[in-house]
């Protein structure tokens, strides 16, 4: 390792990396307080809305209560008939003065039976004339809400709300209030005031209260964006922004905040956080509004929140790494001189690593460099010489190759020689026999011409570049090899066929019948003298490929001597063989766009298979 490496390396390790991870904890502790922040703000707002929300009901309630105890309405709830002009006035001013909390007063008497209502005759504007208010005594709305049945028989007289429905004016809620007609008692007759509450007003004023109140505190940070959503026990929007989704199903109308949603009607209260449908991370915040039944979340815009923090952080870094490379630049100027020459050795050194070995180091000092590059000279020279004997060893070794290979097609090519001219002197009287003998001897002219076309040209041969393969029918290639190499066999073995009329595969004839030849032979040579079985089949395969397979009842092969010789060059079991017949097989199926496959146990026998594809192959190399 250099001195210029370890000096930058101790740079980085005591100096930048510390640096830069002060920055990454001051990133990280600024997001973790601004996310308390925001927490604690939408708890805040969460808390204030509920509580604005529970405090106006409670006004409403109180602001009931006081128009139940009017003697006069009392009286005459106990009483019936026309409603006195007494009562039309309270009724008719308390409306008033509360017309944007209420959307229409029912009156009921002891029976239940709806003695007046009183409504304004539009809910279209924020207020109403006092003529607008329409006292109702018969001829009711068929739509009207209708009282808690409880009130009947309640034990005490607190007022009974209703669940939030869907009204024209919006979000409602209906409060029964009981109202003793007699001496209070818990058999005492009683009546009823039903009164429609307009929930969205209560909200919005909720909401807004606390906006204020946000708004005006000088708080000396940004006021994150904040969103607030109320929903229901059952997942609908109860309040949202959008009156186009109020009292539709969250998981439709508002599919971002569902998470939310399901936690806030799970779990009652807590956070959570959640995506937009703009990409911003949001916090919420939710509890209950006991109340109501109903639930209310406050969001914070979190990616809004921190995008300063971010900014901060990636300037912080930015400041980091010019701050680091200024110095790793002043660093470089200091040690430059005493680096110098070694640069001019690791100049030379990379140069002869590359491939240029007539590179020679020149180093003009008398310093350890001079050593160093004098080491490096010798090196190179002594590499150029063992380069020069490799070069004539591969040479050598190639020539040796290509002479295996076509001694070991010479060896096949003899054989059949051999064994034709065996049966020529028992045979050689039958006319059919002369005639196979003949193109016997074709094939076999043929053969060896093909070897001395090989030796004419040994780079093509080595590099097994034949034509493109074509459809060829396989059936009539394995009979041909089973006729020729079979013969001198056939009385001490066994020979079994298992094949179709017609088997078309993609490939080379000439190159695929020394595949089957070297493989049947293999197979006849591994049973020996002793009796046994050569099968040969063939066949369909999967994904539009072919097969043929030659199975034997040899000595078989370990597993050893499969996994690490069988296919290996030179590696061969008999005494007699160069080793190079199953790899030649490998080579050309692999060509082809095939493969081999062997399975084999000692003792019962071998068999291989090799898969081809049927179609045409357009992407070869050098085609």
């Amino acid at each position: 390792m250099g001195i210029r490496l370890k000096l930058f390396i101790l740079f980085f390790a005591f100096g930048f990396v510390p640096m830069l991870a002060l920055n990454i904890v001051n990133y990280l502790y600024g997001v973790s307080a601004v996310e308390a922040m925001l927490k604690s703000d939408a708890t805040r707002d969460t808390s204030s809305i509920a509580r604005n929300v529970e405090m106006a009901l409670r006004d409403r309630e109180a602001e009931l209560k006081g128009l139940a105890r009017s003697t006069a309405l009392r009286d005459y709830m106990r009483a019936g008939g026309d409603v006195p002009e007494e009562v039309a006035s309270q009724v008719r001013a308390f409306f008033f003065l509360n017309q944007k909390y209420y959307a229409a007063i029912t009156c009921l008497d002891q029976r239940g039976k709806v003695l007046f209502r009183l409504e304004p005759s539009s809910h279209d504007g924020e207020t109403v004339d006092w003529s607008n208010l329409r006292l109702q005594t018969s001829d009711f709305p068929s739509g009207i809400a209708q009282p808690d049945a409880r009130f009947l028989k309640a034990a005490d007289l607190t007022p009974l709300p209703s669940n939030v429905e869907s009204e024209s004016y919006g979000a409602g809620l209906h409060y029964t209030f009981p109202i003793v007609l007699e001496k209070e008692s818990a058999n005492a007759p009683r009546g009823a005031l039903v009164a429609d509450i307009k929930l969205d007003r209560i909200f919005k004023e909720s909401v807004r209260d606390v906006a204020d109140a946000e708004a005006s505190a000088l708080t000396g940070t940004p006021r994150a964006s904040s969103r607030v959503v109320i929903i229901d026990r059952n997942g609908r929007i109860i309040y949202y922004t959008n009156y186009a989704l109020k009292f539709q199903p969250v998981s439709s109308a508002l599919p971002s905040f569902k998470p939310v949603a399901d936690a806030m009607t799970t779990e009652g209260e807590g956070s959570t956080y959640y995506r937009a449908p703009d990409g911003d991370q949001l916090l919420a915040v939710f509890q209950r509004i006991a109340t109501l039944n109903l639930s209310l979340a406050t969001s914070r815009d979190y990616s809004l929140a921190t995008g300063g923090l971010k900014r901060a952080g990636w300037i912080s870094l930015a400041a980091a790494l010019l701050v680091g490379l200024l110095a790793a630049l002043v660093l470089t100027a200091v040690v430059r001189r005493t680096a110098r020459s070694i640069e001019r050795v690791t100049e030379g050194a990379v140069a002869i690593a590359a491939g240029d070995l007539d590179q020679r180091i020149e180093v003009r000092s008398s310093d350890e460099t001079h050593l160093l590059a004098e080491s490096f000279n010798a090196m190179t020279a002594k590499l150029r010489e063992q380069m020069a004997r490799e070069a004539e060893t591969r040479q050598f070794e190639s020539f040796l190759r290509l002479s295996a290979m076509l001694t070991h097609d010479l060896k096949n090519a003899i054989a059949s020689l051999s064994l034709l001219v065996r049966n020529m002197e028992h045979q050689f009287h039958k006319e059919e026999f002369r005639a196979d003998a003949m193109r016997s001897l074709t094939e076999a002219t043929d053969k060896l011409r093909n070897l001395v076309s090989k030796l004419s040209e040994p780079v093509r041969s080595m590099s097994g570049e034949f034509g493109l393969p074509r459809p060829t029918d396989l059936v009539p290639i394995i009979r041909r090899v089973l006729n020729v190499t079979a013969g001198p066999y056939a009385t001490r073995h066994k020979i079994e066929t298992l094949l179709p009329e017609k088997l078309i595969a993609s490939v080379d004839a000439e190159r695929m019948e020394k595949v089957v030849e070297n493989l049947v032979l293999n197979a006849f040579e591994a049973m020996g003298a002793e009796a046994g079985t050569l099968t040969v089949d063939a066949g369909e395969a999967a994904d539009e490929k072919v097969f043929f397979g030659v199975r034997d009842t040899g000595p078989g092969m370990s597993e050893d001597f499969i996994r690490n010789r069988l296919f290996r060059p030179f590696a061969t079991t008999k005494r007699k063989g160069v080793g190079l017949g199953l790899y030649t097989c490998r080579e050309v199926v692999r060509a082809h766009g095939g493969e081999i496959g062997v399975e084999s146990q000692k003792g019962i026998g071998t068999y291989f298979r090799v898969v081809l594809p049927s179609k045409q192959i357009t992407d070869r190399k050098g085609t």
